[in-house]
């Protein structure tokens, strides 16, 4: 119970900071504004999942030590080119990551399970991101073929640093939830992703 807290609480600290830095890079202030209410969402999502650990009689922030560090830097293997790129990536890649997340809490009692879950669900980012690009990619197939080979990379990218985390912390693992599993949760989510948006999976 511990190492899948732990995680999603790190996940929690992790879309902080990646928000953060989108917000930074955005080309007008209702995005950035937005983005960083995101961020400060995030913050209050790792502590209540501290809280929910608490009363689990588990440290969530103990748990999320053993993380950091252990997602790569997708900044340095990935590198938008400009703004639409950009969300793409953090759609994508922080998708693959609730996913990830809430396959993980599956595994878990009820009623934590419910409740973690509810924190996981609450992230907006997937919203935001179709409200900002959808009638783009709809306007201009160049755009949508570039943003879909993007986004492929992303996801291969993605999975593929998920996959690592895995055979690394085996004990993510339980309840029901193995790595096969898992790698179909993820790219059946990373297929439905891409759809919604218009792109080509």
């Amino acid at each position: 119970m511990q190492s899948v807290l732990g995680m999603v609480a790190f996940v929690c600290t992790i879309a902080c900071t990646r928000y953060a830095k989108d917000a930074d890079k955005a080309p007008s202030m209702e995005p950035r504004v937005e983005l960083l209410r995101m961020s400060a969402e995030r913050v209050a999502a790792f502590d209540a999942v501290s809280a929910l650990g608490a009363d689990a009689g588990v440290d969530a922030c103990v748990g999320a030590e053993r993380f950091i560090g252990s997602l790569g830097d997708l900044d340095e293997r990935l590198r938008p080119s400009d703004w639409a790129e950009r969300l793409i990536k953090t759609y994508l890649a922080f998708g693959l990551l609730l996913d990830f997340s809430k396959a993980l809490v599956g595994g878990l009692d009820e009623p934590l399970r419910t409740a973690v879950l509810d924190v996981l669900e609450a992230d907006r980012f997937d919203a935001v991101t179709a409200a900002e690009l959808l009638d783009d990619i709809a306007a201009d197939p160049q755009l949508a073929a570039r943003l879909g080979l993007w986004g492929r990379r992303v996801v291969g990218e993605e999975i593929g640093t998920l996959q690592r985390v895995l055979s690394v912390y085996p004990e993510l693992l339980g309840g029901g939830v193995d790595a096969a599993g898992l790698h179909e949760v993820l790219s059946q989510g990373a297929t439905v992703r891409m759809r919604d948006l218009g792109l080509r999976a």
